[in-house]
């Protein structure tokens, strides 16, 4: 308990240096620690940083910031937290309303905008979710530049800046933005991630796996940095430690030891296309996203199978079909019409 409250301590302290850059950047003026934390209850305060800097699972850090919200209604920040986590709910697999999500969001987003039309956490989540569900790729640039201008201290205005940059092939400042990111906050995880993604999309991938590598050091049950790691040592040459790599994340997914054992012979009899055939006859997961199993058949070749799912996915408002453009794992269908077809409807052209 004194090592949890101790670490409360340093996030304060953290966010308030922080803040108190913001504030003078801007020319604004603080009268005191509510004016830097953006409310004056500490306990809401506490919960806004476990919500933020916790790395709890997102209907964990919601219970904070709801909890945060219920002690100071006002509590522009932790909206805007909330509004984070719901987006995050959204960016997950098949089973997640994404609807639902989207609204809840945009709900939270907009009692922030109420509260503080300057958030630019506030704006970079209506970014994200013009990026991520509503193809507004205009719009997210937009959002994204306003919420810098407002805040350029904010990790999460450069994380959205750089994802928005990705998808639409400006590597360069993509990489730029993500360093960015780190350097306000190199503690942060999704700093961290967010950079290495990045680098992948630019195809630098020996430079992104080493990033994800260190994003693991963090955190070593972050799913989304094993699965990236995994194909950019693929995609360097490096099939035989992507393998190594691939049977741990399967033990943390729970598979049993005859299905890995399955996976390890189909290695060894034909290299990764092994394992993408192998891993192509087990059962569907719901969880899974179809994005992702498009690219695993656009890369066996699979062209019509790789197109039923990136229609599925489309159709579903996933997160990656945002990457559609530029997402190598899909340069053996880059060719076929319905590929520029499908760019079009996205708003990607």
């Amino acid at each position: 308990m004194v090592a949890k409250h101790k670490m409360d301590l340093r996030c304060f302290r953290i966010h308030d240096a922080r803040r108190g850059i913001r504030l003078a950047r801007f020319g604004k003026t603080s009268t005191g620690p509510a004016a830097q934390r953006g409310t004056a209850n500490e306990e809401a305060y506490r919960l806004y940083l476990q919500g933020i800097y916790g790395r709890l699972d997102p209907p964990e850090a919601i219970q904070r910031f709801e909890q945060a919200i219920q002690l100071d209604p006002h509590y522009a920040q932790a909206w805007s937290g909330l509004a984070l986590m719901h987006r995050r709910i959204g960016n997950q697999g098949r089973s997640t309303n994404r609807p639902e999500e989207y609204q809840k969001s945009m709900e939270a987003i907009n009692q922030a905008l109420t509260l503080d039309p300057t958030s630019g956490d506030a704006h970079s989540m209506l970014c994200e979710n013009k990026l991520f569900y509503e193809y507004d790729f205009d719009g997210a640039e937009r959002e994204c530049k306003l919420a810098i201008e407002l805040d350029p201290n904010s990790s999460l205005a450069h994380q959205t800046y750089a994802r928005y940059l990705s998808s639409q092939g400006r590597h360069d400042e993509a990489v730029a933005e993500g360093i960015t990111a780190v350097d306000v906050d190199p503690a942060s995880l999704w700093s961290q991630f967010s950079y290495g993604i990045s680098l992948h999309f630019a195809r630098r991938y020996v430079e992104a796996a080493t990033q994800f590598k260190r994003t693991l050091t963090m955190d070593e049950d972050f799913g989304l940095a094993y699965m990236t790691l995994v194909t950019d040592l693929e995609l360097s040459g490096n099939e035989a430690e992507a393998f190594e790599v691939w049977k741990k994340l399967m033990v943390r997914w729970g598979n049993d030891e005859k299905s890995i054992q399955e996976i390890k012979s189909a290695f060894q009899a034909e290299g990764w296309l092994g394992v993408r055939r192998a891993y192509d006859k087990r059962p569907e997961d719901s969880s899974k996203v179809y994005f992702h199993g498009a690219a695993g058949y656009a890369q066996m070749g699979m062209k019509d199978k790789a197109f039923e799912y990136l229609e599925r996915s489309f159709a579903g408002r996933e997160i990656w079909i945002a990457f559609l453009k530029v997402d190598p794992r899909l340069d053996n269908i880059r060719d076929d019409p319905r590929y520029d077809e499908l760019l079009g409807r996205v708003g990607l052209k």
